[in-house]
Parts: structure tokens; sequence; C-alpha cells
């Protein structure tokens, strides 16, 4: 269980991989530390699987026969960051000795193993200090025929499909152009969360949040299901994850099925672009890709100059936003939109050099960009769940005909869609649906549920007393249906007797009795 994070130098914690070969993962700064940046709590952090070797001791390491690798090494030192102290340490396999001076500690060093003949097994003489030695890393790593070489999962933190729906794909016109060419791009696609927390959650696992229940700030939940990186390191995928985003982090099990995993909250996205170029430079072989980029969802605050000379003088008008983000925020700001508009349009811009990057590495690769969850700020409507919130930017690039997809579809499908777009095996088992589920589960805040289908949506929110003492029996729902094409507008007929109603309602009922009977004795009083 991680506690100290991010305050300490290092921290070692229990490794939750599925495939894993080492029981702990290390979490180390990825910069070196001095007196400027050492307090830095937001400094970029590396997640590595490790085996922690006391000082003056030895380990010997086994593993399938290879003759090129890459051994990820660490001296671990809590007290001293002095880089002039070195401390020694020896690797031997096959006839090879190596005696090394290393400088740097509570840093990963990437040390180069080649041999004319094959390894399998690697002895490690540890110094006066600690070593974390990381999970060696194959530079071609080993997969399933026929597959994409690369899959590349690109997340940008509040996409809301409604700034598309207003201002059409042309605001993103490297990314229109990328994935037109053999992609598929989904006009009516929702999460399953308001948040990032859950609905990523829902995302990596395929599950929604009343099943994976990662839905509280800090109790520190980490998902126990399978996730698409643990699917696509079991098939041989050298699996890496860069990203600035807060709540992506260990401490609810983001990293799980990573062999990589960089936390860079106070980059921005030319940093992670920079790390996947250096991945894809670094390693070969098949690999899976996770950037997750928060800097759109900032876009109220102040953006690049290119940005905001794209902007008119009058949208320089800040208003004071209402409550908190898990509140509905000042409805249908215009200013705020044109603000996000244009911070898309640069974002844009950048994301064409990995675009270039992934084509140069795997022209057939696997593609995805989607997000979480929309913005407030576009609607006309007080509700948590509405479609400004909940309808994201989701395009799938499969190298199959291009495709315009206006069909209601879940974002946690992608798990089993990249699954089978690569024909390995799918332990999600989505089934398709002609409706899409939104859930709201946030302590003491009342339960929402949105229930879409292509018709109608139905809204139905229950009390936190009754979630948290789970009154399954005598809850009374307060429910709303609208039109799915207008949800500020109420349905004007007597609906109650209505065969979508219903089945909606139904939907919403069983989604808040499976919530009632999950949540354990410990979470209903928090």
């Amino acid at each position: 269980m991680l506690k100290n994070i991010p305050f300490d130098r290092y921290e070692v914690y229990n490794n939750i991989n599925e495939n894993k070969i080492f029981n702990h993962k290390i979490i180390l700064p990825y910069i070196d530390l001095h007196e400027l940046n050492i307090s830095n709590i937001y400094k970029p952090y590396e997640i590595l699987e490790t085996l922690i070797i006391e000082g003056k001791s030895e380990e010997n390491i086994k593993f399938k026969g290879v003759n090129d690798f890459v051994l990820p090494i660490a001296i671990l030192n809590k007290n001293k960051s002095n880089i002039e102290e070195t401390d020694h340490i020896v690797i031997e396999y096959g006839k090879s000795k190596n005696k090394l001076e290393i400088k740097y500690k509570n840093r990963f060093h990437y040390l180069p193993i080649k041999s004319s003949n094959v390894v399998d097994n690697i002895n490690i003489k540890s110094g006066t200090n600690k070593l974390a030695v990381g999970k060696p890393i194959f530079k071609a790593q080993r997969g399933i025929k026929n597959t994409s070489k690369l899959i590349v999962h690109i997340f940008v933190d509040a996409f809301a499909q409604s700034l598309i729906d207003k201002f059409g794909y042309e605001i993103i016109p490297n990314t229109k152009k990328y994935f037109e060419k053999n992609g598929i791009i989904f006009k009516n696609a929702y999460a399953q969360a308001e948040w990032t927390l859950s609905s990523i959650a829902g995302i990596f696992t395929g599950k929604y949040t009343h099943e994976h229940l990662i839905y509280h700030p800090r109790s520190g939940d980490k998902i126990k299901h399978t996730t698409l990186a643990d699917a696509l390191q079991k098939k041989g995928y050298l699996t890496f994850a860069c990203t600035n985003i807060p709540k992506l982090t260990p401490v609810n099990g983001f990293d799980k099925g990573f062999d990589r995993y960089i936390s860079a909250i106070d980059r921005n996205y030319n940093y992670i672009i920079n790390e996947a170029c250096e991945q894809l430079n670094t390693f070969g072989g098949k690999q899976y890709l996770f950037l997750g980029f928060f800097d759109i969802h900032e876009a109220h605050r102040l953006q690049p100059i290119s940005s905001q000379v794209l902007n008119d003088l009058k949208d320089f008008q800040y208003k004071k936003l209402k409550g908190n983000s898990k509140d509905t925020s000042i409805l249908y700001d215009e200013e705020r939109i044109n603000m996000l508009k244009n911070s898309v349009t640069h974002f844009d811009k950048k994301l064409q050099r990995l675009f270039d990057k992934i084509d140069k590495y795997d022209q057939n690769a696997l593609v995805v960009m989607h997000s979480d969850h929309g913005v407030n700020f576009m609607s006309k409507t007080e509700e948590l769940l509405g479609k400004e919130r909940e309808k994201v930017v989701f395009l799938f690039k499969n190298n199959k005909k291009h495709n315009v997809d206006n069909r209601i579809k879940e974002i946690r499908e992608l798990p089993s869609m990249i699954t089978n777009a690569l024909k390995i095996d799918n332990v999600f088992e989505y089934k398709s649906k002609d409706y899409a589920i939104t859930e709201s589960l946030y302590p003491n805040k009342d339960y929402e549920v949105a229930v879409r289908n292509e018709k109608y949506v139905l809204f139905f929110k229950v009390l936190w007393e009754d979630v948290k003492n789970r009154n399954v029996l005598t809850y009374i729902p307060q429910t709303s249906f609208h039109y799915i094409d207008k949800e500020e507008i109420e349905v004007d007929f007597n609906y109650l007797n209505n065969k979508h109603y219903l089945s909606l309602l139904d939907i919403a009922e069983n989604c808040f009795l499976k919530i009632s009977n999950k949540l354990t004795e410990k979470e209903k009083y928090l």
C-alpha cells in the first residue's frame, strides 16, 4: 500500500500486475534531484516492476534466453543525494563479469546487456547501498504474429464531443486527416462516469462504476479487474504509459499491467510526446503506449501564446466558476468555449509529430483517441450527466475502410474492441447494447444515472443517504425523461407507460441495486 508518494525519494509497494516476475514495484524520480526541485511533489516519477537487493548482497535473475536486452538498475539511498558519491556493483552473465561504478542515486540506469551467446540468467552483486533491479526489457518483444506491431492509446482529458458537434472536425485538422485514412469516427460515444477517476478505471477494465467501484477520491482503492495493459502484456507487448493527468497514479492502481509508467503531472504535451518517441526509439518489437494528456482540461487557464492569439478580445472575459469540479459550473460560457476550441487546435498541431512517429514505426499501427468526460460549460441544462459532460470524442484507427458511426456507444467497450481487432483473447467479454449507461457515484453526493438509447435519455437520482444505508426498498428516485437530440427539453407526453421510459428506468434501478449490494460496510460510512 502506498503511503508516502510522492514525498519520499522513492517508495516500494506491492506489484498488482497479473503477469509479474517480481513481487514489488518502485517509484523513483525521473529527473536528477537537487536543492531546487527536491521539494516539488509534482516532479516526474518513473514506476517499474522491481527486485530489491540489500546492500553487500547478491541475487541471480533467470529469464527467457536472449542475447540483447536492457536491465534497469538503481542505487537506493533516501538520506543522500550527493552525486559525487559513487557505489560499485558487479554484473555477471555467461563468461562476462563487469564491475561498474554508478554515480547517480535514486534514478534508474538502463544498462545494455549484449552477448554473442544466449543469456538466460544474470548475477548481480550490490555495493554498500540497496539496489533496485527492474524487470529485464527485451529490445525486440515477442508477441502474437499477424497483429499490429504498435498500439497507441491517446487519452485526452475533458475532450467533449459537443465541441466537435459545434465547430466540426476542422478544428483538429491533423487528427481528422490521420483518422480519416483508415479509421472509424464514433459520433455518439458516452463515458461511463462524470470524472476521471471512475471513468478511466472503466475504460481500462471495460467495467461500469458499479462493477469496479473506483470512485472515492481519498480511499486509495486499487483496480482489481484485468486491465487492457494486463491483457496486452500477457500477449508479449511491451507496455508503456506516460501521463500528466493528476488522478492517474499508482494510488488507485493505474500502473497495473505496465512495464514502464511515467507520471509527469507538471509537464505538458510536448514532454509526453517526447517520451513516447524516446520509448519507440529505444525499444523495438510489439509495444502498447498509453499517453494521457491533461492540457486541454485546463483550457480556462492562460494558454500558450499561439493559442491565445487565436481568440477574440472578448474571450478574455474570465468568469468565476460555480462550486467545485463535481458541481455544474456556470452554464454555456461562450468565451470559455472559444478558449477550449483554440486550445484543442493548438494541441492538434503538436499531435502531428506523434502521428508521424507512429507511421514511421508501424504503418499498420492500431491507434485510438478518446476522452473520459466532456465539460459542463457547453450545457444549457443543470444535469450533471448531460450530454455535454458525457458525450466524448472517440476515434479508432484499425486499418479498415474509413467509416462514421452514429450509433450509441459506450467508451468502456474499448478494451474489447482492441483485443478483437488484434485477434487475441478477449477477457473483457463486452456485449454490444443499444443503450449507454453513465453513473455518478461520489461520497456525500446523490447517486445519479443517465441511460440513453437512440431516441431518449432518462436521468435517475437517488439520495446519498439511501445509497449509504442501502435503502433499496423504500427509496424514492427522482427521474426525468428527455429527447436524446435536445436534452434540455423534457418529453411533452405522458411517458409513465412508455416502453422506452420503462426500459431505461429498469436499467437505472438495476444499477442502483448493484451499487447497494456491492458497497462494503467500510464504504457505507465513508
